[in-house]
């Protein structure tokens, strides 16, 4: 066998054992410590990340205690709720108990005037503490606390008969006696739950189930009093990363367990905050200028000072009193930032694509070209993994993959200084210089070949692409995935030939192909649309015989563009290839990438589009701006020639779609939105319509600026 090959094979198993072994050593409570710790560290370095500014937390200082003493006296709490509620709180928490008074004169005439001052803040929500056992005590059936259960059912948020892992109360510990229950606007459970490991704060239980009914953390129950949430509208539903909790127009994602990562905004201090007393204070001496910061805010009322011992550690402090985290998940709801855990399949792919890479590297290179590549690898996921924290809150693991690396590395590096030595490594290096012995062959056959560079031609170029071909070849195997892609290979460049094209290079399950070079073609953009629409009518008829062997089918995207490029043979004198370089060819790529955010399957330029406007029937998608580029370009989706015969229902979704395009141009919102929904009516899942509703949705509640040109940023490649 090929030595290369048994070599790429030996690299490979390393890969793959160091990325078990890894994975195995991070089932351990000290390694998972690691991962915890460099979690922390990348949020630290993120920072102060976007936020509200309507947050106001009063605190129960020492200041505070060493005036009124703890617990506040009830009347005082009473007229600073009077207070909040008057300066134009929006909604104020109090993320404190109020149990059943002492029946003494003095206990009962404070509880009185509360009582009396809390009927002027009718958007007070207070806290309740469940009780939930660490396990379920063998199936024990418990009875309802029917007192609990009937004060605060009327706060709860209905199950709707569906079952969720959210964490069972077998009872309430804590919450506000029954008459101060009935004022209350809302409740929320206080219940935190610190990490088993280290001890830090890093998510909550979103909701608690009492008695059949779900109950939100604090922090969620002010978000719903600020977006004026129907709780009996609220909904659960699995997805395939954990759960979604739908309550109006926010959608929040939970992990499987039913908890909310919290997405710290930055430093407790970028909250505002006041101490209990000095609202009274300001109250006294009428200091309208302080009672003005409660305007408008949502208010949480909580203690911060340390004797009272309501504290945590968090990812950004060792200490902090736990009313911030309500005020964190409050802040992180309202914003829409929500931290979520990539996919395991993803992840493993990721990590297993590095591991070869390295492994294969320190066994076929030399070490000054394999220690680069590794170093490069290491800081560029690791890039990676902070942008994509940073910009929509998914995690990657950090330390797991960097273990796996290093084991990947140290494995492939003994073998080769074991097996190989100086002098193979030597001869290994000589025979890198006589390879592609099948281009030397053509610069003989045809020396004119053997110039470098090339002519300035107006080409059509295409890229086609393997939807979710990464998955499918990790579940077919490495076999099956080479015979599979080599029959799709086949088919495809068949067509390609068949239509005057030119196959310019393979990518792995991807094609590029080119027409109007080498030779010229004045109907290069027509063959390159006849050539797209018949592949995928024959990667249809590859799906027969793909489910007759038991193999999946998939699908192709496939993105057209027109324009001057430079074709010709390119490369290094020893290594010469015929392509196409240029911006229209990165036009074509950009655009076969485009498809999936509109859930289409072949997209072209406007510049193809003036060529063959006459002989494709095509509808218009946008105008957009595509990663790497400044200049907005319209583009279209590429339907079926013009003398193909079309349904009427395929007539009429074409006729709505283009109404309602042409509404939303000008800026006839609604007119365009009714156009859309008449076209989904026909095509349902139609992405582009749904799409365009949304915006149109957006624009009839915030117009856009006079100057509006219609054009969408991509922000994916």
């Amino acid at each position: 066998m090929n030595k290369q090959l048994v070599k790429s094979f030996v690299g490979i198993l390393f890969a793959l054992v160091s990325v078990a072994l890894a994975s195995w050593l991070f089932q351990f409570e000290f390694f998972q410590s690691l991962e915890r710790k460099a979690y922390d560290a990348m949020m630290i370095a993120r920072g102060e990340r976007e936020h509200t500014n309507n947050v106001v937390i009063v605190k129960i200082d020492e200041y505070t205690m060493k005036e009124l003493d703890y617990p506040i006296p009830r009347d005082k709490y009473g007229t600073l709720l009077a207070i909040l509620a008057q300066s134009g709180a929006v909604a104020i928490g109090v993320d404190d108990i109020f149990p059943t008074v002492k029946q003494d004169s003095i206990s009962l005439a404070q509880n009185a005037q509360f009582l009396l001052f809390h009927n002027y803040a009718p958007n007070v929500y207070h806290a309740i503490g469940p009780f939930v056992p660490s396990d379920d005590n063998g199936g024990e059936v418990r009875s309802i606390d029917k007192e609990a259960y009937q004060t605060l059912h009327q706060h709860s948020i209905p199950t709707h008969g569906m079952h969720f892992p959210f964490p069972r109360a077998t009872y309430i510990d804590e919450r506000p006696f029954d008459s101060l229950a009935q004022l209350a606007a809302g409740v929320g459970h206080i219940l935190l739950q610190p990490d088993p490991i280290d001890g830090i704060i890093r998510s909550v239980p979103f909701f608690v189930e009492f008695a059949g009914d779900y109950y939100p953390t604090f922090g969620a129950a002010l978000a719903f009093a600020a977006a004026q949430v129907d709780l009996q509208k609220i909904t659960v539903e699995e997805t395939p990363l954990g759960l979604l909790v739908r309550a109006g127009q926010l959608e929040i994602p939970l992990d499987q367990d039913g908890y909310l990562q919290v997405d710290y905004a930055g430093p407790n201090d970028l909250f505002k905050q006041i101490s209990f007393q000095e609202v009274l204070d300001a109250f006294v001496k009428q200091d309208k200028s302080t009672l003005s910061i409660f305007n408008g805010a949502i208010v949480i009322i909580g203690p911060t000072a340390r004797s009272i011992g309501d504290h945590n550690a968090t990812p950004l402090a060792e200490i902090s009193p736990n009313c911030f985290v309500h005020a964190n998940v409050y802040d992180q709801i309202m914003m829409g930032r929500y931290i979520t855990q990539v996919p395991f399949a993803a992840q493993l792919t990721l990590v297993i694509i590095m591991a070869l890479i390295v492994s294969i590297a320190a066994i076929l290179l030399k070490l000054r070209w394999s220690v680069p590549i590794g170093v490069l690898l290491i800081a560029g996921y690791l890039w990676f993994a902070f942008t994509a924290f940073e910009n929509t809150g998914e995690t990657y693991a950090l330390v797991q993959p960097l273990f796996a690396l290093f084991f990947c590395y140290a494995s492939a590096m003994s073998y080769t200084a074991a097996t190989e030595g100086r002098q193979k490594a030597q001869i290994k290096g000589l025979f890198e210089r006589y390879v592609d012995k099948a281009v030397v062959q053509q610069i003989i056959d045809n020396p004119s070949l053997v110039k470098l560079g090339g002519e300035e031609r107006e080409i059509s170029t295409m890229f086609a692409d393997i939807e979710g071909f990464t998955s499918m070849a990790e579940k077919m195997g490495p076999q099956n995935t080479v015979s599979m892609l080599n029959s799709y290979l086949t088919e495809m460049s068949n067509v390609i030939i068949q239509e005057y094209g030119t196959i310019d290079k393979y990518i792995g399950d991807s094609i590029m192909a080119f027409w109007g070079a080498p030779l010229d073609d004045p109907d290069h953009a027509y063959h390159a649309c006849k050539a797209a629409l018949d592949m995928q009518r024959k990667l249809l008829a590859l799906h027969t015989k793909w489910i007759h062997y038991g193999r999946p089918v998939v699908n192709q995207r496939i993105g057209i563009n027109t324009g001057k490029a430079v074709v010709g043979n390119m490369g290094a004198e020893a290594r010469l290839n015929y392509t196409a370089v240029g911006d229209a060819v990165n036009l074509a790529s950009r655009l076969e990438g485009v498809n999936k955010e509109y859930g289409t399957r072949l997209l072209m330029s406007e510049h193809t589009y003036r060529k063959v406007h006459d002989k494709i029937l095509s509808r218009e998608m946008d105008l957009v701006v595509v990663v790497g580029k400044t200049e907005p370009i319209r583009i279209y989706e590429l339907i079926a020639l013009a003398e193909e015969v079309q349904t009427d229902a395929t007539k009429r979704f074409l006729e709505y779609y283009h109404n309602g395009l042409e509404a939303y141009k000008k800026r006839a919102w609604k007119s365009a939105i009714d156009q859309f929904q008449q076209a989904l009516t026909i095509r349902k899942d139609d992405i582009v319509s749904n799409l365009y509703i949304q915006r149109s949705m957006l624009f009839l509640d915030n117009p856009p600026p006079d100057d509006w040109n219609g054009v969408f940023v991509m922000t994916k490649k």
